[in-house]
């Protein structure tokens, strides 16, 4: 079992850093709901976070200065994860509130 998880944390691990090292595009497709299976939020999640990590300031997802880049893309991951269209909702009103001169 502990091989297992092992394993999948660094499936993870690099799944999470080749996203953080390609220009992400927001996925074409809608947000999966909450009800969806797991990979299909998982997948969706992956691709969504990684656009929005690399597309809001550091500030709003990072606070801390000491936190690796790869980590923000998996907090956002595994906040997503929950429900996506609730996430993706969020994160398009904050980058639309950060976008708005004033």
């Amino acid at each position: 079992m502990h091989k297992v998880i092992s394993a999948t944390l660094l499936l993870a691990s690099a799944t999470t850093a080749a996203l953080a090292q390609v220009e992400p595009s927001r996925p074409a497709l809608p947000a999966p709901e909450a009800t969806a299976p797991f990979e299909a939020r998982e997948g969706w999640c992956q691709g969504y976070a990684a656009w929005y990590v690399s597309s809001v300031p550091s500030r709003l997802t990072n606070p801390s200065t000491d936190v690796r880049d790869t980590q923000r893309i998996e907090n956002e991951i595994n906040y997503c994860k929950l429900d996506p269209k609730e996430y993706e909702r969020q994160t398009r009103a904050e980058l639309a509130q950060e976008t708005t001169p004033g």
